[in-house]
């Protein structure tokens, strides 16, 4: 039975790519490659459409660890993701992302989550 009434449920949330423009720019390693741009040097980063710096069409995430924990923790716990392992994360953050140490920071963090030590404890 219908009453009419609609159930609606709004989040807003920052996107992550809005987030990363929004501190690239203070970022002291990132400079070089910006003058670089800048000077029209051919290099392998550009800026993409939305203004973001991206090094082979994957945006550069700057060594901030609270913007690292979101990328991770995005692509680890979303419903849509179901806690892939190390390797399976890894593939999908590297076609998107860029940074310096990234399989580490993906495999310490796969390794933290009590999930799946769980799950792998029953295997």
């Amino acid at each position: 039975m219908q009453d009419g009434g609609l159930l609606a449920e709004l989040q807003v949330k920052l996107c992550l790519s809005y987030l990363i423009n929004e501190k690239q720019p203070y970022d002291e390693e990132l400079v070089p490659h910006v003058k670089d741009i800048m000077d029209g040097n051919l290099t392998d980063f550009h800026f993409n459409d939305d203004g973001v710096l991206c090094f082979k069409d994957r945006i550069v995430v700057l060594n901030d660890d609270e913007l690292r924990a979101i990328i991770l923790t995005e692509a680890h716990n979303s419903p849509f993701a179901k806690h892939p392992g190390s390797t399976k994360m890894y593939r999908g953050l590297k076609e998107e992302y860029h940074w310096v140490g990234l399989k580490k920071y993906v495999a310490d963090f796969v390794a933290k989550c009590m999930v799946c030590q769980r799950v792998k404890a029953e295997h």
